[in-house]
Order: C-alpha cells, then structure tokens, then sequence
C-alpha cells in the first residue's frame, strides 16, 4: 500500500511542474501562442536608373586667337538621356554612377572691331557625354514622397559639330570639329514618390496577421532639376582655303536640367 506520506510528496511534485506551464499561459507565453515568423528582409542594397531631361544654358564666354572676346555669345537649348547603377549605403544616403549623353545644341557667338577678315559670326554645335558620380540624402525615405538634395562630381567628353563663320568681308569659312575633356560638377534637388510597391508577404503569422518585408522590387518616380558645370571646348580652325583662325573656345558651359526619370530597386 502506498504510504500517506509518499502520496503527499508525488502530488507536491505534479503541482510543481504544472505551475510555471500554467503562469505562462497566463501572460500569453504559452507554446500555443507562439507564432512561427519569417526572417525579415535587409531591405534593397542595389537600383538601377533611367532619366530624360530638357536643358537650359546660360550665356558662355567665348574667345578666338585666345586673346578676341566675341558677343552675343549664347549656346541653344537641348535634350538629355542616360541612366546608371546605384546602391544605399544607409536608409537615407545613396550613391550611384551615372552617364548621361546631351545631343547637339546649336552656339553663336559674334567676333566685333578687330580685323575686317576675321570680324563676324560663328557658329557650330555642341554635344556632351557625361560620366557623373553622385551622392544624395533622402528627406521621408518610406513616405508618399520623399524630397532629396545631391551633389555630383565626374568628367565630361565635350565635342564640336562642324560649323560655320561669316565676315564682314563678305566671305564664308567652315569651323572644323573639335573635342576636349573636362572635369564636370553637378548639384542637384528633387523628389520621387512610389509608383510600384515591393512589399510582399513571406508566410508565417502572428497576432496581427501575416509577416511582410520590403521584397526589393519598389519602382519609383523621380523629377528633379540638375544644375550642371561642363567646363569648355575648343573648336578646329576656321578654314577657307587655308587655316585663318586659331580654335574659337566656349568656356563655362553651365546647364540648368529638368529631369524626369525611374528608379527600380533590385538585389
């Protein structure tokens, strides 16, 4: 027969391991409650870009035989394309590496009261191809929109089209083609906003309902203004029959861009 005092000792032990299960469940920590979640996604690291945009220059300086400055200088406005790879080094600082080509944009200039055979108007065009590495800070990274400032610093490939020069003498040249490379600087401001989200369901639950992460794949709509410093080019020669002229020159070339352009995150 089983002794008093051994009854006593197995029921002490039976509600001693029960205690512990049961104030568990009385702060919703029991097994039953526990909910099996997905880990959660680091988020997007790397994007992609493309961007169009409309250019604006202001007034150039331009000179001949290095020494002749010329007036009414003015380079014509024109369109941009480009695109380039990006990554986030924090929620709100990215970088990317950007190239951008500008098609031709006519430039004039008028060369006044120095030789009667060199005095007149010169024109030609002008187009660049532009390798930029940028920095931005985001401002509301994960709101509707987020506003962003950005500086840039990279080289340009400047080039000249053929062109021609008028005189007052009545005669014709043609401005030969030139090209130069050029240290390029760029500020930039703007916003994008969300146009296609990433965040997808990973399975798993808990009490509010099912676990989702950024999936990467978020598609935004960025429109900016981009101030742009290109630095100069050189024109060839004047010719007629022979070389008359030394290389007019555009120097501070400055564009004001008005960009419009997508952003895809990727992994």
């Amino acid at each position: 027969m089983i002794s008093r005092a051994a009854l006593l000792i197995g029921c002490a032990v039976l509600v001693s391991a029960a205690a512990p299960a049961r104030a568990a469940d009385l702060y919703g920590n029991g097994m039953k409650d526990v909910g099996y979640e997905a880990p959660l996604s680091a988020g997007p690291s790397w994007y992609a870009r493309i961007d169009g945009g409309y250019a604006v220059h202001d007034d150039p300086d331009m000179t001949e035989i290095g020494i002749y400055d010329l007036v009414d200088e003015e380079i014509e406005s024109t369109w941009t394309l480009g695109g380039g790879i990006g990554y986030y080094f924090t929620p709100t600082i990215r970088g990317d590496v950007t190239y951008d080509h500008r098609f031709e944009a006519d430039a004039s200039g008028t060369l006044l009261d120095h030789y009667a055979a060199l005095d007149g108007e010169r024109s030609f065009g002008i187009e660049s191809d532009v390798v930029l590495f940028n920095l931005y800070y985001d401002f509301n990274r994960g709101g509707r929109f987020s506003p962003y400032v950005g500086v840039g610093l990279g080289v340009t490939y400047n080039q000249t089209t053929t062109g021609i020069a008028t005189s007052t003498c009545g005669c014709t040249g043609t401005i030969e083609e030139g090209d130069e490379t050029h240290v390029a600087g760029a500020v930039m401001a703007g916003f994008t906003t969300k146009i296609r989200g990433g965040q997808s369901v990973v399975g798993g639950s808990s009490k509010d309902g099912p676990v989702t992460v950024d999936s990467g794949r978020n598609l935004y709509l960025d429109v900016g203004y981009r101030f742009l410093y290109l630095g100069e080019v050189a024109t060839g020669p004047i010719v007629t029959t022979v070389p008359v002229a030394e290389d007019p020159t555009v120097e501070a070339i400055r564009a004001h861009e008005f960009r419009v352009g997508l952003r895809y995150d990727f992994r």
